[in-house]
């Protein structure tokens, strides 16, 4: 079943709506979010957009003008080396199909063995037939002309999603990401009059420090808002069983599945300190 303003990933029930925009909430009541496509096993939800004191859930967002003088003289450098070494520029997806996939497999081989994807050539490049709703932007290596990385933004009229960047990781120091999301922020510095550019949620999954990048390169801030979360029927008990067992399974971090049931019971964690408050 299709349901507006929600939508299914990663085996959860999350809001399609804006990240500033409550959710609607009458599908967690009636129990209909359970029958969305996909079967998800929790829906998850934030309230209290921005609300002016910290949490320990956010979003990481930038929503004024970047100025590049306004930086430490160390940050600056590597922005502008950036800028020497690739052009960005916003391209067609269908057109550069092949050299998309060969970031995304270089940049995945960067992962932790416990969430890097599978990739599959010919799947991987017919996905992107569904790329429409996003506008993509790509780095190219000006000495070689090899695309080194890629971004997909989601542009609505308040917001604009800064969905994925991939880069390869052996162009990350001639500074590919800080060309990648300078090049952005340039072309959407009109935007930031308005509007706020929006690198997601608080990252618990994955072991990246790119949203600290962001916060300390280019001036985005986190945006606080509540944690709440409803679960499935099916693994409710599951969840209260395991919880006590947190700290050992952390330990077991490694294996893919305890990865994920680790992901789900930090922002347990997170919820229960937050209504202890």
């Amino acid at each position: 079943m299709k349901m507006d303003g929600w939508q299914y990933y990663n085996h959860a029930a999350i809001p399609s709506v804006a990240p500033h925009e409550g959710p609607n909430l009458e599908p967690i009541l009636d129990g209909s979010i359970w029958k969305l496509d996909g079967k998800p096993l929790l829906a998850r939800w934030t309230t209290n957009w921005d609300c002016g004191y910290e949490t320990q859930w956010w979003y990481v967002i930038k929503d004024t003008p970047f100025d590049i003088s306004a930086l430490k003289s160390n940050y600056r450098y590597k922005i502008n080396k950036g800028k020497r070494y690739f052009d960005v520029k916003r391209i067609d997806p269908n057109q550069y199909r092949e050299e998309i996939y060969n970031v995304t497999a270089e940049a995945y081989k960067g992962y932790p063995s416990k969430y890097r994807p599978h990739i599959a050539h010919d799947r991987f490049v017919s996905s992107i037939d569904d790329w429409e709703r996003y506008t993509v932007y790509a780095g190219f290596c000006k000495d070689t002309g090899v695309m080194s990385g890629y971004a997909l933004l989601q542009c609505e009229d308040s917001h604009i999603a800064l969905s994925v960047v991939r880069t390869i990781p052996e162009y990350e120091r001639l500074q590919i990401n800080a060309a990648l999301v300078y090049g952005i922020l340039a072309e959407y510095s009109g935007f930031l009059e308005k509007g706020y550019i929006c690198d997601g949620s608080r990252n618990i999954n994955h072991e990246t420090a790119f949203q600290d990048y962001l916060e300390k390169y280019f001036g985005f801030r986190k945006a606080y808002c509540n944690l709440h979360i409803q679960y499935n029927s099916k693994i409710k008990p599951l969840i209260k069983l395991l919880y006590p067992m947190r700290r050992v399974l952390k330990k077991l971090d490694l294996f893919h599945l305890v990865h994920q049931a680790n992901g789900v019971l930090k922002m347990e964690e997170i919820i229960r300190e937050n209504s202890r408050k």
